[in-house]
Order: structure tokens, then sequence, then C-alpha cells
């Protein structure tokens, strides 16, 4: 009975404009991983992420290309704020990384048989990666190289990015 009592004068209290002033709403603001790509020109590979809680999902894709048929690349990371966790394919039917060193993953991907090679653009490969401590690093591209369905070799631009991380 109490309780209906005073579940009752709260609603009274309300509808007549009584009760406590509350203090002002402030925004919420959460921490996470984000991720600045470098904006590429035409004839590039690049990257670009998304990310949600601790994870960030990169892609690494080509843009302008004209008959990419394979190409090899180490990416780097920050090992100490990023820990490696998976990759997935994008157009290539052959796709391999593999961690070689802390903050190193080494890729190739190509297509196979006696085909065209990738021409304008698409994923050429994901890579998942969990944040593990706070701070900002780059995400690089080294010992890249791309090579044509002749096997000749690509002029590329190579763009990488900045991570920013908050926990």
């Amino acid at each position: 009975m109490a309780a209906t009592v005073l579940a009752t004068m709260s609603l009274f209290a309300c509808e007549s404009g009584g009760g406590s002033p509350t203090a002002p709403v402030s925004p919420v603001t959460t921490g996470g991983v984000s991720f600045s790509p470098a904006m590429p020109d035409d004839d590039a590979i690049a990257l670009r992420g998304s990310s949600s809680g601790a994870t960030l999902e990169l892609e690494v894709y080509a843009v302008g290309v004209d008959d990419l048929y394979g190409l090899s690349f180490e990416l780097r990371f920050p090992a100490d704020l990023l820990r490696y966790e998976s990759h997935g394919g994008g157009v290539f039917p052959n796709l391999e990384a593999k961690e070689a060193a802390a903050g190193r993953l080494l890729v190739g991907a190509t297509h196979l048989g006696p085909v065209s090679g990738l021409s304008d653009g698409g994923t050429i490969a994901v890579v998942r990666f969990t944040a593990i401590a706070n701070g900002n690093g780059r995400l690089d591209f080294s010992g890249e190289e791309a090579l044509d369905s002749f096997g000749d070799r690509l002029a590329l631009d190579w763009h990488g990015g900045t991570v920013s991380i908050d926990l």
C-alpha cells in the first residue's frame, strides 16, 4: 500500500510540474578503434577500415588497376596496439597471409591459369585485428610487388593509414 501511495505521489508531482530539477544529460562518449585511411588516386592499392568495439577490420583493395594478376606485400601494423586475428579473401582465387613477426603480415594473392587480371578495382583481402592497448599508430605496406597477366611489374601507388585506439 505504501509503495502504491509513493508511486501515485511521484506521478502526481511530475504532472503538476513539481519534483526535483534534473541535471542536463551529457553526451555519452565511448572509446573504441578508429581508422583513418590515406586517400588513393587511380592505379593504387589502399586500405580502408571499419570497427566494432575492439575489433578493426581492414580491407586491402585495388582502385583503377589494369590487368592486376597477382601481388605480394608486407602489411606492417603496430603490434603493441593491434593483434592480428584472421584474414579473408576478395576477388583473387588464391590468397595466403601469414604473420612473419610481430607487426608484420606477409600477404600474397593471385589469379590462377590463363585468365586476365583484375581491372578497375576490387577487394584483395580483409584482415581482422583486435585492439590490445590505447594509442595511435600507422599501418603501411612494405616490399610490395604487383604483376600483370604477362608477368610484368605494374607501377602502383600503395596507401596505408593510421589507427587510433581508446579502449
